[in-house]
């Protein structure tokens, strides 16, 4: 699947996008209603029940942070840092990673609590697009999918048809857990500076993005506005330290539980649709999709791999996502195969250990995926000596410098034209003779397990040559 997508279809027949190029001065003066329209028919052409349904483990939902969601950072940065991760796990190891279409989240104002303005909802649009850009190669080759799931969800209906018998009553007792930890690990401190109201939140990084979460008001937030106390506190230039009876009343705590329990139920929702498995960046979402499940391996396994990809296959940063999808169309068996090894590899180190650590997958990588590629590059070194075999040792340099434009199929008309002058058209008609061999070098190695992988690392390392600063280029 390539070309371009309906949602993309949208934003370029809206003017908000051009190709790769976004209408910033455009976005920024979009009404309330033109935000709602665009939202609204994103909304449609993404519904998660008009898709059809997958079938098989490589196909995953990825929770709403990593699907570059404004929760728990609205952050752009941070939630280009979280596409990035998803750009690795789509693009080396899923078929297909379904995210949620965040740009679904602009049609509909919230029913209660902080309502932003316009031009909040005109920077946030903007932010989207940013972060679907940033995806667009993975969305267009149909790699990462954005959907919107049913408007009105049940978390326990949900939790109910996909898990079977009692599975909402172990979501409702997961989120009084989580809501508890918050509860008992957070703390929480009200501020007032220069007109404004702040609550600064901190608490454990598996419940925080950061370590923290700050929420700025115009007034006192309910109920604290009916605390005359803390209110003349902080009016009065302290940071005050919320005690758990005061937090117990704002219920942050629930609130913040609610967060993260939306992507899950996002994950839950779109798996009964789509029938997917589940990947996220953090372990948390993933301990409790498996305490509602009881399917903990398929998502221990989803977690595992997306968070130690980078350790497993060290380079994958220097190929480009656009790269890899290409060479993932062209040797479609050759990934299959090299998935299949990294499996087995991941399966056989879990074997001995109940958790993979980041030291298992860098051992994953020394003992497994390491000897194979260099016992790859030995076989090309040796491929490419058997042809200069098959040509003559006479010939000398020009013979390497020929067999080498061969071997990489760039042979500069220069080198046709030196190549003539010295009488060396022989030699091309011995090339002719071995055009298969020096045409495609590689063929010898195409069954291998991690062939795959060895042809992403040689991309990688050709990318890092053609680097401007590598060729001290400013």
């Amino acid at each position: 699947m390539t070309g371009i997508t309906p949602l993309f279809e949208l934003l370029e027949n809206a003017q908000l996008i051009n190709v790769s190029r976004i209408d910033e001065r455009r976005v920024l003066r979009l009404s309330a209603g033109q935000l709602s329209d665009i939202a609204a028919e994103a909304a449609i052409i993404t519904r998660a029940e008009a898709l059809v349904s997958e079938i098989g483990s490589m196909t995953h939902s990825a929770t709403l942070s990593l699907g570059g969601g404004t929760q728990p950072c609205a952050n752009l940065s941070c939630r280009i840092r979280h596409v990035d991760q998803l750009v690795q796990f789509a693009a080396f190891y899923s078929d297909k990673v379904y995210i949620h279409n965040f740009l679904s989240n602009h049609e509909h104002q919230p029913h209660s609590g902080y309502v932003p303005s316009l031009d909040e909802r005109r920077y946030t649009l903007l932010d989207d697009l940013y972060v679907l850009s940033h995806l667009r190669p993975l969305i267009e080759a149909g790699l990462v999918v954005p959907v919107t799931s049913t408007e009105e969800i049940c978390p326990q209906c949900i939790a109910l048809e996909t898990f079977g018998a009692k599975a909402d009553k172990r979501y409702l007792r997961e989120r009084k857990q989580l809501a508890k930890r918050f509860l008992e690990e957070m703390t929480i401190f009200l501020k007032y500076r220069d007109g404004e109201w702040s609550l600064d939140c901190q608490a454990p990084e598996e419940l925080l993005e950061h370590g923290g979460a700050y929420m700025s008001y115009d007034a006192p937030p309910e109920p604290l506005d009916q605390m005359p106390r803390i209110v003349q506190r902080a009016l009065d230039g302290e940071t005050v330290r919320l005690s758990r009876d005061v937090r117990l009343k704002l219920k942050r705590h629930e609130d913040l539980a609610g967060d993260i329990l939306g992507s899950v139920v996002f994950e839950m929702a779109v798996s009964k649709i789509l029938r997917t498995s589940y990947v996220s960046e953090t372990e948390l979402p993933i301990k409790i999709l498996s305490a509602v499940s009881g399917d903990r391996d398929l998502a221990r396994r989803n977690s595992l791999i997306q968070k130690h990809l980078t350790s497993i296959v060290p380079f994958i940063g220097d190929a480009s996502p656009a790269a890899v999808v290409q060479l993932r169309r062209r040797e479609e068996e050759s990934f299959l195969t090299y998935r299949q090894t990294l499996n087995k590899a991941i399966d056989d180190v879990r074997a001995e250990r109940s958790n993979l650590k980041e030291s298992d997958a860098r051992a994953i990588y020394s003992d497994v995926m390491a000897p194979g590629l260099a016992r790859l590059d030995r076989a090309i070194r040796a491929a490419r000596r058997d042809l200069l075999k098959d040509l003559g040792r006479s010939v000398g340099a020009w013979t390497g410098a020929i067999t080498f434009g061969m071997y990489t199929g760039l042979l500069p008309d220069q080198l046709l034209g030196v190549a003539k002058a010295l009488g060396l058209t022989k030699i091309l008609a011995d090339f002719g003779r071995t055009a298969a061999k020096l045409m495609s070098p590689e063929d010898p190695i195409k069954n291998e397990d991690l062939y795959f992988l060895w042809r992403v690392r040689q991309m990688s390392h050709q990318q890092r040559r053609l680097r401007p600063a590598d060729r001290g280029v400013t």
